[in-house]
């Protein structure tokens, strides 16, 4: 039986609308796949819910801006507890002295896969739509796909590929900005 990609979005108060640009592009994948995109409620929650909300996930994209903010902190540090996959993605810009410390605390964790940079909301979608495919195409195929959907993700992810990696960003409004599960054809 195929399992749902799931997926967890942290982000830092000021990269908030770059979560769109994740669920938008999850949204794009040329095949029907069942997707969930979690992310911690706007309102607040437990930390069992928090753990709840991380503990299964294939991968974490940690989104990390000028300032590290609550509750960022909290999922990266579940994250690494739960040795859940993180890619650490950063904005460049001028670091506060949170982040700076954050940065130094956390970059014996990080050692082994660098921060990603990004510059615009395009170059965003290239790494999130190249590290999906990555997955998408992994020889143990989790998520059931057919050769059919192999094809098609392996000629999206060279699409990708082949695109300049810092295209001026569109400021169309779209994606998932909050919470969502993405239902594929049964």
């Amino acid at each position: 039986m195929s399992e749902p990609l799931r997926i967890f979005v942290s982000a830092t108060a000021d990269l908030e609308a770059e979560r769109a640009v994740i669920g938008k592009t999850v949204a794009e994948l040329p095949i029907q796949l069942r997707t969930e995109i979690r992310r911690y409620p706007r309102e607040g929650t437990s930390y069992e819910t928090l753990f709840e909300l991380i503990a299964n996930v294939d991968r974490v994209y940690f989104l990390l801006g000028g300032d590290i903010t609550a509750p960022s902190g909290s999922e990266w540090d579940l994250a690494m507890q739960l040795e859940r996959p993180l890619l650490a993605l950063r904005k460049p810009g001028p670091l506060t002295p949170a982040a700076r410390e954050f940065l130094r605390n956390t970059s014996f964790q990080v050692a082994a896969q660098e921060w990603r940079f990004f510059r615009s909301d395009a170059e965003l979608a290239r790494i999130i739509a190249l590290d999906l495919a990555d997955m998408l195409l992994h020889p143990l195929n989790r998520y059931g796909l057919s050769v059919a959907d192999m094809e098609a993700v392996s000629v999206w992810r060279k699409r990708w590929q082949a695109a300049a990696p810092d295209e001026p960003s569109s400021d169309e409004p779209g994606g998932a900005e909050g919470s969502a599960v993405i239902l594929g054809k049964s």
